[in-house]
Formats: C-alpha cells, sequence, structure tokens
C-alpha cells in the first residue's frame, strides 16, 4: 500500500546492537541528547518589545500567543526518553525484514495468529517495556508534554522505497495519538483511531470505512488491528483515560482489555495520558496495576511552593511575553502570589497571566501589580476557587470533593479496612513499584512496631512500608511489622509468614 503523504525514509546508523539492520528504527531520529531534546521540544512563540507600543486592541490579540508557549521541564525528559525507548522496543519485535512480523501483519485482524503461537524470549522482552502512563493534575501540563515529546519525531509518517538496496514498499507510522472517547466504549475509540489515522495519511479514507453503519464491534477492532499492522504503527498514545472512570462507562475492561490487545498480539506499545482519576482504573485488578506501572507512573506532581525551583524558571520565562506598556519586573511578593492563587497549575498560570494583562491594558495602568492578578483572579477565575481551594488546603476532605486533584500517594493508598485490605494489596503493591522505583525505601525497626502490638499511630499505608514490602518474599509478615496493617485471614486462615514474631 502506497501513500503519498509522509517523508521519504532516509537511514541512520544504530549504536546499540538490537536496533541494527531494521528499517522501521534506522528510519527514526538519532536518540536525543538532553540539549537536542530541549530544543526540538521548546516552542517559543515570537515576541517583540516594540510590540508594547501598538494599541490595546491590537495588543489583546497578542496575547493569544501565550497559549503556545512550551517550556521543557524535568518531567518531559523523562517522558521523552520512555517514548524513544517504548518505540524502539516495539519496532524490535516487528522487524519487516523477519518473516514473523508479515505473519503478525497477515493474520492482525483474526485475533487468533497472536495467541495461538508460542511466546518467544522476544515477546517476553516486548511485555517487560511496552506501556506508560503519564497522570497530574488537570491543567499541570500532561497533554503539552506528550506533545512535545511528539514534536521530537516531526516525520510521522515515513514512506519506505529501498533498503540497502532491496524493495521495501511500506508506509510507517511513527505515532498515533487518540483521545478516549467520553463513553468509553470500543466502537467509538475505533472510529476515532481511523479519524486520526485519516489525518496523519492526509486522506479521507478510514474514518467513512469505519463509520459504515453495519459494521460489528468486533469487526471495528479487527480493522484498527489490521490497520495498526499494515503501517507499522509505533506509538499509541490514548490522552484523557480517565474518561473510562466505571461510573460513567459501565465498564471500562473492555477498552483495556482490547488496548492490551494490540500490545501483545501487535507489540504496539502505548502511553496512557490521565488526570488522577485514572488511577482507580488500574486498582481494580492485579493485572491492570501491573500493566499501569511496566515503564513507571510518571506523575507530573504539581510544584510544592513558591520558591520551588522548576516553578520559579517556567515564570521567570513566561514573564518575558508582557505586552503591558509598563512592563514590571518579578519580585518574591508577585511568585507568592502567582502561586497561591494557581497552586502550580501551569495552564491556571498562563490564563491568569493573559487575564491580568487585559485587565491592565482596559483600565490604562498598564503595569502588572499584585493587586491586578488578585483583582482578576477574584472576578474572571471564580469557577476555579472551590478547587483552587482544595488544593490550597491539601486535606484528604478537601481533595476527595475533586477526583482529579488527589494524586497517587493518597488515592493509592486509601484508608484500608481489614476487609478491603486483602483484596486490593497486591493491586496497590504493584501499582506503587513503578512510581519512584529509584527512591531506597526507608529501613523499618521491629522495635519501633512491636512495642505496643498495635498499628502505629500514623497513616494505614506508608508509601516506604509497601515499597519495602513489595521488595520483601514476605509481603503479609513486613506488612505487619511495619504497622502497617493488623492481623487479618484469608479464606478462614491467617497468612503464614517468612519470619514468625
Amino acid at each position: 500500500m502506497s501513500h503519498l503523504a509522509g517523508t521519504l525514509a532516509t537511514y541512520r546508523e544504530q549504536a546499540i546492537e538490537e536496533y541494527r539492520n531494521n528499517p522501521l528504527i534506522a528510519a527514526l531520529p538519532d536518540i536525543y541528547s538532553e540539549r537536542d531534546a530541549t530544543v526540538a521540544m521548546l516552542v517559543r512563540p515570537k515576541f517583540d518589545p516594540a510590540e508594547r507600543q501598538l494599541p490595546a486592541e491590537q495588543r489583546w490579540h497578542l496575547l493569544a500567543r501565550l497559549k503556545h508557549v512550551v517550556v521543557p521541564r524535568p518531567k518531559y525528559y523523562e517522558i521523552e526518553r520512555t517514548v524513544s525507548r517504548l518505540i524502539r522496543a516495539g519496532y524490535v519485535m516487528r522487524n519487516p525484514l523477519q518473516a514473523d512480523t508479515w505473519r503478525r501483519v497477515y493474520h492482525a485482524n483474526t485475533h487468533t495468529e497472536g495467541r495461538s503461537r508460542k511466546s518467544s524470549s522476544s515477546d517476553q522482552l516486548m511485555a517487560a517495556d511496552s506501556k506508560a502512563t503519564i497522570v497530574g493534575l488537570s491543567g499541570i501540563g500532561k497533554t503539552t508534554a506528550i506533545d512535545a515529546v511528539l514534536r521530537t519525531y516531526p516525520d510521522q509518517v515515513v514512506r519506505h522505497e529501498l533498503y540497502h538496496g532491496s524493495r521495501l514498499p511500506i508506509t510507517q507510522i511513527v505515532w498515533l495519538k487518540v483521545t478516549c472517547p467520553e463513553n468509553g466504549s470500543i466502537s467509538s475509540f475505533c472510529r476515532e483511531f481511523a479519524r486520526q489515522l485519516d489525518h496523519a495519511l492526509a486522506i479521507d479514507k478510514y474514518e467513512r470505512m469505519y463509520s459504515r453503519s453495519k459494521l460489528t464491534r468486533d469487526e471495528l477492532e479487527g480493522m484498527m488491528r489490521q490497520h495498526s499492522a499494515t503501517y507499522f504503527l509505533g506509538l499509541l498514545v490514548i490522552d484523557e483515560i480517565q474518561r473510562l472512570d466505571l461510573a460513567k462507562t459501565q465498564g471500562a475492561a473492555p477498552l483495556l482489555d482490547f488496548i492490551q490487545d494490540l500490545r501483545e498480539q501487535l507489540k504496539v506499545p502505548t502511553v496512557l495520558v490521565g488526570t488522577y482519576k485514572a488511577i482507580r482504573l488500574f486498582k481494580r485488578e492485579l493485572k491492570d496495576a501491573r500493566r499501569a506501572s511496566e515503564s513507571g507512573l510518571i506523575d507530573i506532581e504539581a510544584p510544592s511552593s513558591h520558591d520551588d525551583a522548576d516553578w520559579v524558571k517556567f515564570v521567570r520565562r513566561l514573564w518575558t511575553y508582557q505586552w503591558t506598556q509598563k512592563p514590571t519586573e518579578l519580585d518574591e511578593e508577585l511568585f507568592y502570589t502567582f502561586y497561591d492563587l494557581t497552586q502550580g497549575i501551569t495552564d491556571i498560570l498562563v490564563i491568569l497571566f493573559k487575564l491580568a494583562q487585559q485587565r491592565a491594558m482596559l483600565d490604562g495602568s498598564e503595569t502588572l501589580t499584585v493587586e491586578c492578578v488578585r483583582a482578576t483572579y477574584n472576578e474572571q477565575l471564580v469557577l476555579l476557587h472551590p478547587a483552587i481551594d482544595a488544593l490550597r488546603s491539601n486535606t484528604d476532605e478537601s481533595l476527595t470533593k475533586f477526583e482529579d486533584l488527589l494524586p497517587p500517594s493518597r488515592s493509592v493508598i486509601e484508608r484500608a479496612t481489614a476487609t478491603s485490605l486483602a483484596a486490593n494489596i497486591d493491586a496497590r503493591l504493584d501499582e506503587l513499584m513503578g512510581v519512584r522505583s529509584h527512591e531506597m525505601a526507608t529501613p523499618i525497626s521491629p522495635e519501633d512496631t512491636r512495642k505496643s502490638g498495635k498499628r502505629r499511630p500514623q497513616p494505614e499505608l506508608h508509601e516506604n512500608d509497601l515499597r519495602s514490602a513489595a521488595q520483601s518474599d514476605d509481603v503479609y509478615g513486613t506488612l505487619k511489622r511495619a504497622g502497617a496493617i493488623a492481623d487479618i485471614t484469608l479464606f478462614g486462615e491467617a497468612p503464614p509468614s517468612a519470619d514468625p514474631e
């Protein structure tokens, strides 16, 4: 199949042995250094100080440039490196020079070939590194971050014709980003996939094909698998995954299983992006928690204070876009004010910065002051006040009113009861294993936990307790000795301990 869309492949030598002699990997950009990744992800709209002399009604239009500002932050580099590895790991499994790859392509829509074929060591390698999950507050910049990373692959569609003198008439789609449908149905998901497929290939074909009224869900699934295989899809990004909240979709499991099938059968890696509410989707079963954590749960956390180093850098860089005629210098009070009124949520910061400038232009003061910023927040961002107040209070009671605000450390490690603990402890452990795997667990003193024979007077399940238990051969015993859980029984008898007291 040949299409005019896309860039003709140019091939690069690969330093990593597993990546050699594979045209799909050779056609990708070189693996980026941090400096090169910065250049590729940065978006800096034009700004000319002379524009400050334009009439206010024209400067209002210039403020629209603010929504296009993208300044890479530390988490961006973690996401970039994860995506870089995921795409290449998937292509290792689907080298078009190997017969097994074409067997998958030919049988992609049947659902049977990938499941019946005996698992190989390379399949196990793929299963170990084929998915990442990105979570964070609504407005913190998750979509901005993944879009910035995808821009490091500017040739989304690559056309191959000759590779080392041999014909290779294939079209490669390096990445595809699909927004999860609000109803969470597989049929809607497949149609959105088709819409993005048309957009990438610059054609008007697949959306019409997927929209035929007589198509069954199985047929839509088969078509999506077939086109993912035919176009050698490198990465499937699914945004707004929290829309699969079970309370709204009457069951997220079918779509989650379908996405898992794409990874297992066709070796297409996935990145799931969502608010903290998405965490609940992976708590239902151990397998889903493990899958969500395979390449690490990447939490784009909000800054903890107004003097957070990354927050300060971001605000300083954004501050250069002042179109008021009397630009001001940032001081401690302004830093604090912007943090207090946004709680570090970058989308709200940009909106507040824009609206405050509009206010200064409108009232003729032409300067940004603390009073101007607070008045703007009080009058024009009223709908955001409850959520900002909840973040400012930072209590379980305030945050649980807004499920999207509850971070993994509090949404995953819920207040557990003896009856729910037995069913959920393994899922919680797996969810936490990938969050911050580089941190060492804090050693637990047995003397500290055996003084009273009761749970320690602190929150029931600490992250360090769970990490320590996850690394232990005796999960129950470790948690019990840490004081994280009390005696419970499973199926009528207490679980054995490798180190009985």
